[in-house]
């Protein structure tokens, strides 16, 4: 039994190194990222001081040219948006970003499926946060989605699971290099071909309304008051269009809360114009470049 007992306690010992190790190391790498997402990550979390700041989703990251916003409202400005990633994580984000400081404005892009829509389990989106889950506001997150994570996240491993290749990636060498200010350009044009028999589907998909997303939007609108940050909202275009019903649930808010809402969902500029677009979601470059153009009369301050 003193036998069985000792290789028991050394096993889970040796384990308890190993993890211990093994979070040590990836926390490392990731803090020491040469660019990449886990770079633009960390700058978001430890370092932007911009005047603007965009958030939102891939549609945020590939629509919104930060160089443009600067020049003409004279602010500085930074591109925060993920890639498949919505107000659970941005939410997380701005709880790191007002320990540091108040930017003036931030855009928030709005996806529906990301920001509204309830998708499946929102455990998908705390990767990016459990490297930051001992920061204040973080851990509330995590169990507000399921209250086992406290349990799961003793475990150090397991905070860098999901990101464990991107650490060493963007340690050793980014795939990709994201600009000073965050925006990640895409170029060509859509194939209409592979994409008009999507639309009709696209529009009239099912939707079920996701409680907690509505939420931390919520939370983000108040605390940005309290604040004193300018908080816009925005949908930006999209080849399809977008089903309106859907979206009536952020212009609710708006309302409700005298939140400023830019409505490009369905812009006759941009709807089945393919020179603007690389995907049916997606502005490519020069679309980016002219919707960025086109909102900034609405961000000039009053």
């Amino acid at each position: 039994m003193k036998k069985f007992l000792f290789k028991t306690f050394l096993f889970f010992l040796i384990l308890a190194i190993v993890d211990q190790t093994a979070g040590m190391t990836f926390s490392h790498l990731g803090k020491h990222a040469k660019g990449g997402y886990v770079g633009h990550h960390n700058y978001i979390a430890n370092t932007a001081k911009e005047d603007i700041l965009i958030f939102g989703s891939s549609r945020a990251i590939h629509h919104y040219n930060p160089s443009i916003l600067s020049v003409y409202l004279n602010m500085s400005c930074y591109n925060c948006g993920q890639d498949g990633n919505g107000i659970i994580l941005f939410y997380g984000l701005w709880q790191m970003i007002r320990e540091r400081y108040t930017p003036k404005m931030i855009v928030y892009d709005v996806t529906l499926g990301f920001d509204l829509n309830a998708d499946g389990s929102n455990q998908k989106y705390l990767g990016w946060l459990r490297a930051d889950y001992d920061r204040p506001g973080i851990r509330d997150i995590f169990i507000s989605i399921d209250a086992n994570e406290r349990y799961k996240m003793l475990s150090q491993m397991y905070r860098y699971n999901s990101k464990f290749l991107q650490n060493i990636i963007d340690y050793l060498h980014p795939v990709f290099g994201i600009g000073g200010n965050g925006f990640l350009p895409l170029r060509g044009e859509l194939d209409t071909l592979k994409i008009r028999k999507e639309k009709k589907e696209r529009l009239t998909q099912s939707f079920k309304l996701d409680e907690l997303k509505l939420f931390y939007l919520n939370k983000l609108v108040d605390e940005a008051k309290v604040a004193g940050v300018r908080l816009v909202f925005a949908i930006s275009p999209s080849w399809y269009g977008a089903n309106e019903e859907q979206l009536k649930p952020i212009a609710q808010l708006c309302r409700e809360k005298c939140i400023e809402l830019i409505d490009f969902s369905n812009d006759k500029k941009y709807t089945h114009q393919s020179q603007y677009f690389k995907d049916g979601n997606h502005l490519n470059a020069r679309g980016a470049d002219e919707y960025t153009k086109d909102i900034l009369p609405m961000l000039k301050q009053p």
